[in-house]
């Protein structure tokens, strides 16, 4: 398999580029270097209609995945920040897989696109048995980074819709770190490494077609999220939960997001 990773140089892109490895063909774009072979480019400038073999839109030329990581990643972004570098970005990728015949996008999400819903069913969400957010819920975003979110998925749906991409995946990806925080609002969410490269390698590799919401956090019983469907269409399941670290307290700073909520890319702001 082959697959561009846009965003190759955040925490989510290195972590998927590792997984990949040696089994998969990975083409990475990013606005900066890293210490893997990766193309530096801003993805926001949409390539030019001649002289594709100077554009980033070559790298999408004979892969058979696109795994979109690319965006500013705050919670906080102005408008003006996310309209360029998620809402413009995704809009440019999903144009180059398109045209490059490329039948699969895997698209980095947030729980912000449905944060909203959330808000709506806590705190009874939170308990166990309590309601919880399944894959039908539309998004319902409340802030600019999330109605970002929420415009990439209704992209990725349109595109499917109109016979332009075979699939399209959008992962709703929780609070991401190494361990989860001490802020009982990021363990509810947390998702572990091996959760999240294990969830993104059967989105690649599952043998589906159409477009599919999905949910990426950990198995905590705490979590607001139903991932019942994600487990059917995937045929996955999460093996970390944050309950099993109880006792652990990371200090903010060390890769956790500041306020316990997304940084679902896992890419520096401004950055693809």
């Amino acid at each position: 398999m082959k697959a561009v990773i846009t965003g190759s140089a955040g925490r989510i892109g290195r972590l998927l580029a590792a997984d990949l490895a040696p089994a998969c063909e990975c083409r990475l774009i990013d606005r900066r270097r890293s210490d893997q072979p990766t193309l530096v480019a801003d993805l926001s400038r949409r390539p030019p209609r001649f002289g594709l073999r100077r554009s980033w839109e070559a790298s999408f030329s004979g892969c058979d995945r696109v795994v979109h990581l690319a965006a500013n990643p705050a919670p906080d972004a102005s408008w003006k920040e996310v309209a360029r570098h998620n809402v413009e970005v995704t809009r440019n990728v999903l144009e180059a897989a398109a045209r490059q015949s490329v039948p699969r996008v895997v698209f980095a999400s947030s729980n912000y696109a449905v944060r909203a819903a959330e808000l709506q069913l806590a705190p009874e969400c939170y308990e166990p048995e309590g309601p919880k957010l399944d894959s039908s819920c539309p998004p319902r975003p409340l802030t600019a980074y999330g109605i970002s979110k929420a415009i990439g998925e209704v992209l990725g749906r349109a595109a499917v819709d109109a016979g332009r991409l075979r699939c399209f995946v959008a992962v709703r990806i929780g609070c991401y770190s190494p361990k989860p925080a001490g802020a009982v609002e990021f363990r509810r969410r947390w998702v572990g490494p091996k959760d999240l490269a294990s969830l993104l390698r059967r989105c690649l590799l599952a043998d589906i077609q159409g477009f599919h919401a999905v949910y990426g956090v950990s198995g905590q019983s705490s979590s607001p999220y139903d991932l019942s469907y994600t487990k059917e269409l995937l045929d996955w399941a999460p093996e970390e939960n944050a309950q099993d670290y109880e006792g652990h307290v990371e200090p903010f700073g060390r890769g956790v997001a500041r306020d316990a909520v997304s940084v679902s890319e896992g890419v520096e702001p401004g950055r693809s």
